[in-house]
């Protein structure tokens, strides 16, 4: 597996001091120092390739946060499965690490990328009023899951759409 060095947004992680921020996120306890606060869990990524170049600009991406190891203590962890809550974390991402595996990606293919993450608040490098959140993807069982052009994309979206509003044929109309 390659090393998140190697990934297009360097952070200066490797994947034993991935493996220790990880350890040291699910030690954190509700109520320690703030500044030590993180998230790990299950995710998909989806990225889409938009420029030739390899760099941060070229991809658009969205994060579908699928699990998140509660933190210890908190009053809301029961709630960390809850749709509307793995929904606002993955929301609250402000940078993501794409994944080496991208470099393969053509112009406007869209890929679902599943792994392991870690998620974490750092000072913004734009706004210095801010925090920005940073998602790595781990490198341990980190996988191509899905592979599509836009078009694919887009169909599938279409089918999902008038299955959703009975477009599909699945019901044929009676008679009125």
């Amino acid at each position: 597996m390659t090393s998140i060095t190697e990934d297009l947004r360097f952070v200066g992680i490797d994947d034993e001091g991935y493996a220790q921020a990880v350890a040291a996120a699910r030690d954190f306890k509700y109520g320690d120092d703030e500044s030590g606060f993180a998230f790990t869990g299950q995710a998909t990524l989806m990225f889409q390739r938009q420029a030739e170049e390899w760099e941060h600009g070229a991809f658009s991406s969205t994060v579908l946060i699928r699990s998140i190891d509660p933190i210890q203590g908190a009053p809301d962890a029961e709630q960390a499965q809850d749709e509307d809550f793995l929904r606002a974390v993955g929301d609250r991402v402000s940078f993501l690490h794409v994944p080496s595996q991208c470099r393969e990606m053509q112009v406007d293919d869209v890929w679902g990328i599943d792994c392991e993450f870690l998620m974490f608040a750092m000072p913004h490098p734009q706004d210095e009023t801010a925090s920005a959140w940073l998602l790595i993807p781990g490198p341990q069982q980190r996988q191509v899951s899905s592979r599509h052009t836009v078009q694919d994309y887009q169909m599938a979206e279409i089918k999902f759409a008038a299955a959703e509003l009975g477009l599909d044929g699945a019901q044929e109309p009676g008679p009125h």
